[in-house]
């Protein structure tokens, strides 16, 4: 009789595990043959980041200009160019002309003869490049910065938490000081057994401004962003305005779901 009991209370329990695992392998085949872990596949370290800037170039008979992120971002915070010097977070999306270089707009706020080189004849083929591949010898150079594993294969935070990169927050403001908000809270994850992605002000502040975020691409109240889902970010949308192209890619899964294993 007791045995008899025994197993009448355990199978109910052995069949719901069974039912969950079942459960678990339909689900892993829908997401195996949908196309959501097809991630956009990474050039070479050196080329990760860069931009081919053709929009009036080919037009105008110039060599499309090849700009590399990563030898900006050693002197530079990504808020001086997409705040102060209105280039648009997006590719080919900026009204950027030669007269407006020379005019001390966009890329001519600096290289201006006197910051960096300027809008010289001598000077033409250092951009005019037609190439997003990058400059490898230069890129050498940062092999001394802290590692990470995808991208760039640069921890830039580490960089610059270390003072390895000194990167300016301002060149309108100077002493321009960022917004110190070291708020840090969890998202979850819309599947199941994914841990939530840990998301900090500080680590992004440090590089951005408040309005590279907000409202566009995220709604400033928490959790009332909609549709943030990881189909939409590999479409370019939320975090994928910047992890898909320039800063560390999603194809890093831990550095935002930290507690993931394997």
């Amino acid at each position: 009789m007791g045995g008899k009991r025994f197993c009448a209370l355990r199978m109910p329990g052995a069949g719901l595990w069974i039912a969950l695992t079942l459960a678990f392998l339909a689900a892993i085949a829908v997401v195996a043959q949908s196309n959501i872990f097809d991630l956009p596949p990474l050039p070479k370290p050196a080329s990760y980041g860069n931009v081919l800037i053709d929009r009036l170039a080919g037009t105008e008979g110039s060599k499309a200009v090849g700009f590399s992120h990563w030898s900006h971002r050693t002197r530079y915070s990504c808020r001086v160019c997409h705040f102060e010097l209105d280039f648009v977070m997006l590719a080919n999306a900026s009204e950027i002309t030669e007269e407006a270089n020379r005019n001390g707009r966009f890329c001519g706020a600096c290289h201006d003869g006197q910051i960096a080189f300027g809008h010289t004849d001598e000077h033409c083929s250092k951009c005019h490049t037609g190439s997003s591949k990058g400059n490898a010898k230069q890129f050498k150079k940062l092999r001394k910065l802290p590692r990470a594993s995808f991208g760039n294969k640069i921890d830039w935070v580490e960089a610059e938490d270390s003072g390895m990169v000194t990167p300016i927050a301002s060149i309108l403001e100077p002493d321009f000081e960022p917004f110190p908000f070291k708020e840090e809270f969890e998202v979850k994850a819309a599947w199941i057994l994914v841990p939530p992605a840990d998301f900090s002000h500080n680590s992004h502040l440090r590089w951005l401004d408040c309005s590279n975020c907000h409202p566009d691409l995220f709604k400033i109240e928490q959790e009332a962003t909609e549709n943030l889902l990881m189909k939409n970010i590999l479409q370019g949308q939320f975090c994928g305005a910047c992890h898909l192209t320039v800063a560390f890619p999603i194809q890093d899964c831990k550095r935002c779901h930290t507690k993931m294993r394997g």
